[in-house]
């Protein structure tokens, strides 16, 4: 009886171990852990790896962009790490995983000075020095070329090399810039971006000969894949 009770306990121990990350953080970038139901229906994407201790349809969810009542546009992370106001209801997760408004217009002021391309700046060698970062590691919301970034901190740090400032979401930064239509007019440096559900998701550099240089995933990290590996949606030149 003894040692039935012990098993008992050490069971119900390990269960609450399983489900104890469950609203929490991912075990890296600014996500939270939560069934990939619920961060589909707030509008989040998910990523697997990233909740390892939880079930399998516990996933990391990330929800880059949301929009506070007052119109101000912010990014959903723990109210512990927002410098600005938070405010409820806009995000998938717990009490304490809200949306995060801060410096907005500063944020949009900068954005304005992609909107013209720069004719300046040779695109191969802005691929030259992408390409010097592969097989470095993936981070969401990270901002470390070395250390590790996501699709949109790769390219905005990339360009910023250049003297280029772009937005620091992918959704923003492919309302930039000139159009390209499709990849047979696309040049080195452009970049290609991609959709799910009509909803822009995720964004490359394209090196030429139809190939892109990204941050792909926590798996991959940066990475040259096939531009078509998936299939583009925009294409946008800052120079």
């Amino acid at each position: 009886m003894h040692l039935n009770i012990k098993l008992l306990f050490l069971t119900l121990i390990a269960t609450q171990a399983v489900l104890g990350k469950v609203n929490g953080k991912c075990s890296s970038g600014n996500g939270v852990c939560v069934s990939t139901s619920s961060c589909t229906k707030a509008g989040g994407t998910y990523v697997n790896g990233l909740c390892p201790s939880d079930p399998s349809n516990i996933k990391c969810c990330n929800k880059s962009k949301c929009v506070a009542p007052n119109g101000k546009v912010g990014s959903c992370m723990f109210t512990s790490a927002c410098k600005g106001t938070t405010y409820s209801n806009l995000c998938p997760g717990g009490s304490d995983f809200k949306c995060c408004v801060t410096n907005a217009t500063t944020t949009k002021a900068k954005a304005k000075t992609t909107t013209k391309a720069n004719t300046s700046i040779n695109g191969n060698k802005i691929v030259s020095y992408a390409k010097q970062f592969i097989g470095n590691p993936y981070v969401y919301g990270g901002n470390s070329l070395t250390k590790g970034c996501d699709c949109s901190g790769f390219t905005k740090l990339i360009f910023a090399k250049f003297g280029i400032t772009l937005p620091r979401q992918s959704s923003d930064q492919a309302t930039k810039g000139k159009s390209v239509s499709g990849l047979s007019n696309a040049k080195p440096a452009d970049l290609i971006f991609y959709c799910s559900n009509g909803s822009v998701n995720h964004v490359a550099i394209y090196e030429g000969n139809n190939r892109i240089v990204h941050a792909a995933n926590s798996k991959d990290g940066i990475k040259e894949s096939n531009a078509n590996y998936q299939t583009p949606c925009k294409i946008r030149r800052f120079i």
